[in-house]
C-alpha cells in the first residue's frame, strides 16, 4: 500500500533537520520505501510503499515513529514527538448529558467500539492548513464537521466515522453489530445502492435496518449532512477478514477498509478519539454532549518473546553489543527485560502484532542496524563457469510439462523439514544433516526424501478424491568432512489406482525412448524400477504402496538421466508386416500385470510389444504384437510361440484361457 505524506506534515510529529532526501535515502534503506519526493503546492511530499504487514506504519505517525528509530541509527538526530492531543481528558461540557445509543456488539465480529457524543457543532469551512494537506495526499475536501474524521485517519492510521447522532436516535437509539442476510438493501453517503450477499458485518437500527457499512463507508441514512449539528464520533474495530470480504464483494475500496483489513491495532482509537474530539473543539466549536463509551470485551496482553543473543549473533553474523540491542528494541517500542546476560524477553507494543517469533525480532534488529552494514565477504575461489555435466535443464522442463499434460500438480517444498517429516524419510533422525541457523525453529533437518513434504500437502488436501502431485528437487545425504551430497529426485505421489500410475510412468519414460522398463515386485508393497541398456540394467527408483491408497514413486533422476533420449535410434523399416493377436486369460487376484507382461516379451525374439487392451473383473485381454524385420508372418508360423505363451502363463500364474485358438 502506498501512502503519501507532506514533509510539514510529518514534522508535526517529527523533531528533525534531515532534508527530505535524507529521510528518503535513509528511510529507503532501513524501513518503508520512499519510492519519490515530489514537490506539491509548495511542500515536499513524499510517496511511501508500505508492506502489507506494517499496517502500523500506514500514518503520519506511523512513519514518523519508524523515521525516528533509522535516524537516530545513523547518527542523525532525530525525535519523535509526545502524540497529539495526548493530555486531554474527554468530559461532558454540558448538564444533563445527551443519551448515548444502546450498542449491541457481537465479540466475534467486533473487537472494540468506542464512541462520544459532540454537540453544537458549527459548520465551518475546513481551514486552509488542513485543505491544503488533504489536497496534497489527494483527498477530496468538504467542510470541517467531515474532513476532520479523514485528516485523523491518515495521521494516526485507524478510521473513525461521524454519524448524525439526531439520525440514529430517531431511528431507534440502537446500532446493532451483526451479520446481513443475502438480499438486504443499503444505499452509501454518496448515493449508491447495493445488495448484501450475506456475511458481511453491518449496523442495524432495532427495526432491522442497515444504518452503517463499519470500517468501510457509511450509510446514506446516518450520514453527516448541512443540517447536522450533533455528531456520534465512533470507533469500531471489525474482523479483518470480514472488512476484506464486503469491501471487496461490493468494489468499495476506501482507505478505512485497506487499513482495516490489516488488522489495525484496536488500542488506537483512543488516540483517534481524542485527537478528533480536539479538531472538532478548535475547529467547530463543539461540545462534549456525552462520557466515553469504550467497549473492549477481547482486551488482551502482549506476548512476551524469548530470544538468546547467541542466537541473534549468529544469525546476523556479528556480535551485537547488548547495549545497542536493548537501545533499537526500546526506540521501536518494545519492552525488553534481561532475565540474565544470555539471554532476553520482549514484548512487543500492540501495534506491532507481526512481531510474534524470535526470528520476527532479529529480522528487525537487522533492519535498524542496516542490511548494508552486515558484514560480508567475497568467495575466495573464482566463481566456476563450467557446466556441470549431470545437468540438462531442458530434459527436466520436458518431464515437468509432460507430467503436467497427464495432469500432475507440481509443487515446490522446503529443502528444510521438520523432525517428524526427517524420521519419516526412513531415515533416522541421526542420520539427517541439521543446520546450526535455520531460518525457523521448526525446520532444521536437511531433506534426504521428498516423499514425507509431499504427503504432508496431500494430508491438507484430504478432501480432495483424486489428487496427484509431483516434484523434481534435490534431496541431501551426509558425508563424512564433506559438504552433502546432492541427489535430484524426482518423486511423484498420488491416490491414483496403481495401474494407471504405472502407464502414466511408462508413457513418460517411452516420451523420452526409454524402451527397455521393468518393474519388479519385490514384496506386495515395494516394487523396483529398472532401466535396461546395452551393458545391463540399472536400479532408477522405487514404488511403494503406502497407507490411505496413496502410492509414493521416488526416482533418482541423476541415474534416469543418461538413458533419457530427445530422439529416437534410426531403425529400418520392417520388411515384414506386423501381426496382432488378442489373448484373453483369467488371472488370480492381486496378479502383477506387468509381471505377465515381461514374461510374454521374454518367450521369443518375435514378440515386439504386449499391451494390456482390456479387463473385465479377472479376465485380462493381451494385445500381442509379433514381428520379423525380413518378411510379413503368418497366423500358422506363430502358433508354436502363441502356444507357448498360453503354456507359461497358465502354469506360472494359475491362468486359465478365455476362449479357444
Amino acid at each position: 500500500m502506498n501512502i503519501l505524506i507532506p514533509h510539514d506534515w510529518l514534522l508535526d510529529h517529527l523533531e528533525t533537520e534531515a532534508s527530505p532526501d535524507d529521510i528518503q535515502r535513509l528511510l529507503s534503506l532501513s524501513g518503508p520505501s520512499v519510492e519519490r519526493v515530489e514537490e506539491r503546492a509548495g511542500d515536499q511530499v513524499y510517496d511511501i510503499e508500505v508492506t502489507t504487514n506494517r499496517v502500523d506504519s500506514m500514518s503520519v505517525r506511523g512513519i514518523a515513529r519508524e523515521a525516528t528509530v533509522i535516524l537516530q541509527q545513523t547518527n542523525v538526530p532525530a525525535k519523535l514527538k509526545p502524540k497529539p492531543a495526548e493530555s486531554i481528558e474527554i468530559k461532558p461540557s454540558i448538564d444533563p448529558p445527551l443519551p448515548l445509543p444502546k450498542i449491541t456488539n457481537h465479540p466475534q465480529l467486533n473487537k472494540r467500539t468506542m464512541c462520544v457524543i459532540l454537540t453544537n457543532i458549527k459548520r465551518n469551512p475546513t481551514p486552509e492548513w488542513m485543505a491544503h494537506r488533504l489536497q496534497q495526499i489527494e483527498m477530496n475536501v468538504h467542510d470541517a464537521a467531515i474532513d476532520i474524521t479523514n485528516y485523523v485517519t491518515h495521521e494516526l492510521g485507524h478510521p473513525c466515522h461521524a454519524f448524525d447522532y439526531d439520525k440514529v436516535m430517531e431511528q431507534g437509539g440502537e446500532i446493532i453489530i451483526t451479520e446481513a442476510a443475502a438480499g438486504e438493501k443499503f444505499t452509501t453517503l454518496d448515493g449508491e445502492s447495493f445488495i448484501t450477499v450475506g456475511g458481511e458485518v453491518v449496523f442495524k437500527n432495532p427495526a432491522g435496518d442497515i444504518i452503517d457499512l463499519p470500517s468501510i463507508k457509511g450509510t446514506a441514512n446516518t450520514s453527516v449532512n448541512d443540517q447536522t449539528t450533533n455528531i456520534l464520533l465512533l470507533m469500531e474495530s471489525i474482523d479483518a477478514q470480514k472488512v476484506r470480504f464486503a469491501s471487496m464483494t461490493h468494489a468499495i475500496r476506501t482507505v478505512a477498509a485497506q487499513l482495516m483489513e490489516k488488522k489495525v491495532d484496536p488500542y488506537l482509537a483512543e488516540d483517534v478519539l481524542k485527537r478528533a474530539t480536539q479538531l472538532y473543539q478548535e475547529i467547530c466549536a463543539a461540545q462534549i454532549g456525552s462520557p466515553v463509551y469504550d467497549d473492549f470485551p477481547q482486551l488482551s496482553q502482549a506476548a512476551k518473546i524469548t530470544l538468546t543473543t547467541h542466537k541473534i549473533n549468529a544469525y546476523l553474523g556479528l556480535d551485537l553489543p547488548k547495549n545497542q540491542i536493548n537501545h533499537i528494541l526500546t526506540d521501536l517500542g518494545c519492552e525488553v527485560a534481561w532475565p540474565d546476560d544470555q539471554t532476553l524477553t520482549v514484548t512487543p507494543p500492540t501495534y506491532r502484532a507481526d512481531l510474534a517469533l524470535a526470528v520476527d525480532v532479529i529480522e528487525e534488529l537487522a533492519r535498524i542496524y542496516g542490511y548494508h552494514n552486515l558484514p560480508s565477504k567475497l568467495m575466495a575461489t573464482p566463481i566456476p563457469t563450467d557446466r556441470p555435466t549431470e545437468m540438462r535443464f531442458e530434459i527436466e522442463h520436458r518431464v515437468k510439462e509432460m507430467l503436467a499434460d497427464l495432469g500432475w500438480q507440481e509443487l515446490y517444498t522446503y529443502s528444510m523439514v521438520s523432525a517428524d517429516l526427517a524420521t519419516q524419510s526412513g531415515y533416522p533422525l541421526t542420520d539427517h544433516l541439521k543446520l546450526a541457523n535455520p531460518l525457523t525453529d521448526d525446520r532444521v533437518y536437511l531433506r534426504r526424501s521428498l516423499v514425507p513434504s509431499l504427503l504432508e500437502v496431500m494430508d491438507q488436501h484430504s478432501d480432495k478424491k483424486q489428487l496427484a502431485l509431483f516434484e523434481l528437487a534435490h534431496v541431501y545425504h551426509p558425508q563424512t568432512s564433506k559438504l552433502p551430497k546432492q541427489e535430484l529426485h524426482l518423486t511423484l505421489v498420488c491416490n491414483l489406482p496403481y495401474r494407471k500410475l504405472r502407464g502414466e510412468i511408462e508413457a513418460l519414460l517411452s516420451r523420452f525412448f526409454v524402451d527397455q522398463i521393468t518393474i519388479n515386485q519385490t514384496s506386495n508393497l515395494v516394487a523396483d524400477l529398472l532401466i535396461g541398456n546395452d551393458s545391463g540394467t540399472n536400479l532408477v527408483g522405487t514404488i511403494k504402496i503406502l497407507p490411505q491408497s496413496r502410492i509414493a514413486v521416488e526416482i533418482n533422476f541423476s541415474k534416469l538421466l543418461p538413458h533419457l533420449k530427445t530422439h529416437p535410434h534410426y531403425q529400418p523399416i520392417s520388411k515384414g508386416e506386423a501381426l496382432k493377436e488378442d489373448l484373453t486369460f483369467q488371472l488370480p487376484p492381486k496378479t502383477a500385470v506387468g509381471k505377465v507382461i515381461d514374461i510374454i516379451i521374454s518367450l521369443h525374439p518375435k514378440i515386439t510389444s504386449v499391451e494390456l487392451k482390456d479387463t473385465y473383473q479377472h479376465n485380462m485381454t493381451f494385445e500381442i504384437t509379433f514381428n520379423d524385420p525380413q518378411r510379413s508372418l503368418s497366423s500358422t508360423e506363430v502358433q508354436p510361440i502363441r502356444q507357448k505363451i498360453i503354456d507359461t502363463i497358465t502354469q506360472k500364474f494359475q491362468a486359465k484361457l478365455i476362449g479357444s485358438l
